[in-house]
This record gives structure tokens, sequence and C-alpha cells, in this order.
């Protein structure tokens, strides 16, 4: 199978921020839908090639040094040209990464307005008391298109009524 490794204009705080971004939204996107009630922990996430290449590995290979301990029995699943699937073995090794991107965000949020290589931090609700599907959705889309190479801007949801602010790369 051929993989799609696009580059990006991308620094590392934006591929940092937006990959944290797809792996949280992810889970909430997995607790929202009504199917899922019934489980507790989202152990498959999706990303782009190229957002697995130049963040997933890197965390999953450098696990003792950004985590504390090695990703245990954590699959990377390469489904088409364009994404990979990766699936943790159990809740323990999800939260890792878990943990890692709450903790970068926790960064990400003390740099706001003070460092503008960070994206801004994305706005899920809108003005609704639970986070707005399509506008995570879209979102995430437009990330992936960054990642890809195939736009050099991110919508990034903020405030009410499906309002977006195109972050510049």
């Amino acid at each position: 199978m051929f993989f799609h490794h696009h580059q990006n204009s991308m620094n590392k705080q934006a591929q940092f921020s937006f990959a944290a971004d797809v792996f949280l939204l992810q889970a909430i996107l997995f607790h929202e839908d009504k199917a899922n009630k019934n489980i507790s922990y989202q152990l498959e996430y999706l990303f782009t090639w190229t957002c697995y290449k130049q963040i997933i590995e890197w965390l999953l290979k450098n696990g003792p040094s950004v985590v504390g301990s090695e990703f245990m029995g954590v699959q990377a699943i390469h489904t088409s040209a364009t994404h990979v699937r990766v699936l943790f073995p159990n809740d323990e090794e999800q939260d890792k990464m878990h943990l890692f991107f709450e903790k970068f965000n926790m960064k990400r949020k003390q740099a706001q307005g003070i460092d503008l290589t960070f994206p801004p931090m994305p706005d899920i609700y809108q003005g609704q008391s639970t986070p707005n599907i399509e506008s995570i959705k879209r979102y995430i889309l437009s990330i992936e298109k960054a990642f890809d190479g195939n736009s050099n801007e991110v919508e990034i949801p903020i405030g009410s009524s499906q309002k977006f602010y195109s972050f510049i790369l």
C-alpha cells in the first residue's frame, strides 16, 4: 500500500496542538454518540498519515521520556493511503496519551495571547449546553486538511453560532 506523506507549514506547537485536539475531540464524539453510552472508554483513534508520522508515532516511540513509561500493546493499522487507526489495548494505555495531551493543552492555554505560535483553544460548545457535533467534525476535517498540506489554515470554532477563527499556518 502506498502512503501519502505530505509536507505542511505547521510549526511544532501547531502540530502538537492540533494532534491533541484530534485525539481529545474524537473521545468527545465517541462519548456523545448514543450508540456508545454503555462503553466507558474509546480505545480506537483515527489520524491522518501525516499527523501520525509527525506526532503520534513519535509519542508512541518515546513513551518513557514523554509519559513516564512505554506504551504497551498499542497498534497502528494503516487503514488507507491517508489514514492510520491507532488501537489501545486497554484504558490504562489510552490514558497515558490522554494525560500527555491534557498536560500539553495546559501549556497551550497559558500561552494564549502571549505566544501566537500556539493556536487558540477551540470552543466546542459554541453557546450550547452540549458539544456542537457539527462544529467538531468541521474542525477535525480542517485540521486533517492542514496536516496533509492541502490547506494553510485551520478553522477553529470560537464563540457561539457556528463562528470560526481562521488560524493561518
